[in-house]
């Protein structure tokens, strides 16, 4: 096994997963310094998914049989940014590293994707037919249109199976979910309101079953894209208080549509009002995947001591 991303917060998780399973994985990384974070691989690899010279060297010396690609560029703070990099690197980086993985004599790839990026209408929890919203505006547009040239680039070459794994809203250890996290923070500052019903939908995917899709995937299961969600798609309305009163936090004040345009960045108030949730069918039917967390109330009680397990 060849892993991308693996200093990352999925990444993490798995590596120690796949050596369980009596895999052989060399882990990537950009500087060398960073090796020290992976704990217990076979291998480090140092080079750059942009560089694509320097990735077919590396992969080619480690013959994966199967790569699996978990590189995002949401390490910033700064969200926008972090858009944007992710929007890069799942296009030419992509690229590049489904180019180096044939060239390795890789059979099969397994990237992250996104839940998120489906069309926001219609049926409130949909499925991996429904549309993509490549026209939505600004770089939520752009990360869309990411999202969708990844898939096909990823699906449709001749000489590699294409596994595309669309995870919900990622939240356990170290994200953006976790104390001191982003959203956390924001949270206990009181700086995420309901706004109007709080009718938009969240699925959410704990990291340890973002982990185990990718070991359920990397042999089983035809080339294609799949849902990666727990069982209890949210409304606003429901996870958002719950998750205040969890960590300690004031209850969301509400606003209407009106006051959150003028408060919030427009993207905030339409996963508040209209995104639309996922369904994980398709995967467990495939390969008889099952989330160890199949709720986020579990999940979020956990990740803050208060799950008796």
């Amino acid at each position: 096994m060849f892993v991308t991303g693996a200093t990352g917060v999925v990444g993490r998780m798995l590596l120690p997963q796949l050596r369980g399973r009596g895999h052989h994985v060399t882990a990537l990384v950009r500087r060398a310094r960073d090796a020290d974070r992976l704990g217990d691989v076979d291998g480090v690899a140092v080079a750059d998914v942009m560089d694509l010279r320097t990735l077919r060297r590396v992969l080619i010396g480690a013959s994966p049989d199967v790569v699996v690609h978990q590189v995002t560029g949401f390490r910033s703070t700064d969200c926008a940014s972090g858009m944007q990099r992710t929007a890069h690197l799942r296009t030419a980086g992509t690229e590049n590293l489904i180019s180096a993985a044939v060239s390795a004599g890789a059979h099969r790839v397994v990237a992250q994707s996104a839940a998120s990026a489906y069309f926001p209408h219609g049926h409130e929890v949909l499925d991996e037919e429904a549309p993509l919203w490549t026209d939505a505006p600004g770089r939520w547009g752009a990360a869309v249109r990411a999202v969708e040239a990844q898939e096909e680039a990823l699906l449709t070459c001749p000489d590699i199976e294409g596994v595309a794994l669309r995870y919900g809203a990622l939240y356990g250890p170290d994200t953006s979910f976790a104390p001191a996290g982003r959203i956390h923070r924001m949270i206990r500052g009181s700086a995420v309101p309901l706004v109007e019903d709080g009718g938009g939908i969240t699925s959410f995917t704990h990291v340890e079953d973002a982990a185990g899709a990718v070991l359920e995937v990397l042999a089983d299961g035809e080339s294609g894209a799949y849902n990666v969600v727990d069982n209890e798609p949210a409304q606003s309305s429901e996870w958002l208080p719950a998750y205040a009163h969890m960590i300690g936090g004031p209850a969301p004040v509400s606003l209407t549509r009106e006051q959150a345009r003028e408060q919030l960045h427009w993207l905030t108030v339409h996963q508040l009002t209209e995104q639309r949730g996922a369904t994980n069918f398709r995967l467990r039917e495939a390969v008889g995947w099952r989330p160890v967390w199949p709720s986020w109330r579990e999940g979020f009680a956990d990740l803050f001591g208060l799950w008796p397990g």
